[in-house]
């Protein structure tokens, strides 16, 4: 179950039907959704109780066409749902989910009134609201993130969508693929038990792979870059790493405005940032 404070936002839609209530859990892994013709039959979640993966109970009924999100467990996470209602039969007729990675949907039609469930630093860990042979409303339980971790940045622009890895034990590898711009970024970490966490591609495909092992006993320390327009947007161009045994790249090109993360001693613990078809922003976690 989801530790510390929890806010709870909605339900947003109808009265009818009964009320649910899933509870809270560590985050949510996958959602099943039953959309029809005008309004979400039903609706169920996958969660996660200490890395293993517990179903939620069905909500509503399922005489419709499926759609499955899997979130990439455990460094993605949703972070917010958003949708519609309808005022004349009160229920759910339209769900969209977004991810620190990206978003899902919108499944159903948008339609009738706009409902958003949103926590800055935070994520969604449980679900409630009211069912019968469809979904009459939705709600969300959210758990804010500790912000004892100093991160610095991102460094880049605001476009694209937001993304953030999390905190690990360290960095274990980076997997860089450039060009003339950064055009994707992922990251390997080490997890508290020294076990491997592939995170989640940043970026789209394109470029020249670069690929960075770091010995089981070197740690990233800082970075460095630039940022600057292409085909009027914005992107990070350049980025270089520095560890406590060398200096990595640098991997793009040196153009643009230059950005540069001074070390302070911490070791780099995760990396977050934005993106679209390329990284245009960047920034990383430190362990003190």
């Amino acid at each position: 179950m989801a530790n510390g404070q929890i806010v709870s936002f909605g339900p947003h839609g109808g009265n009818g039907g009964h009320s649910w209530n899933d509870g809270t859990y560590n985050t949510v892994r996958e959602i099943n959704i039953h959309v029809g013709v005008d309004e979400i039959k039903s609706i169920q979640i996958i969660y996660d109780v200490d890395g293993k993966a517990v179903s939620g109970k069905k909500h509503g009924t399922t005489t419709a066409t499926l759609k499955t999100v899997t979130l990439n467990y455990p460094t993605e996470y949703l972070i917010s749902i958003s949708g519609y209602h309808s005022a004349k039969f009160s229920v759910v007729n339209c769900l969209t989910l977004e991810s620190n990675i990206q978003k899902y949907g919108p499944y159903g039609i948008e339609k009738g009134t706009r409902f958003e469930s949103r926590l800055d630093a935070g994520k969604i860990v449980g679900f409630f609201g009211r069912e019968g042979t469809v979904v009459d409303s939705i709600g969300v339980h959210i758990t804010p993130f500790q912000t004892t971790v100093p991160s610095v940045g991102p460094f880049g622009t605001t476009g694209g969508q937001q993304w953030d890895d999390g905190t690990y034990k360290k960095v274990r590898e980076l997997i860089i693929y450039s060009g003339w711009v950064i055009d994707s970024i992922q990251f390997v970490y080490d997890d508290k038990n020294g076990n491997p966490v592939t995170g989640a591609k940043h970026g789209a495909d394109g470029g020249q792979q670069n690929t960075v092992k770091l010995d089981t006993d070197e740690f990233l320390l800082s970075f460095w870059g630039y940022y600057g327009q292409v085909d009027k947007m914005v992107i990070i161009r350049s980025l270089g790493f520095l560890s406590n045994k060398r200096i990595y790249g640098p991997f793009g090109v040196e153009d643009g405005e230059k950005f540069e993360f001074q070390s302070t001693g911490g070791n780099i613990i995760g990396f977050h940032g934005r993106s679209h078809k390329y990284l245009t922003a960047i920034g990383a976690y430190l362990d003190k």
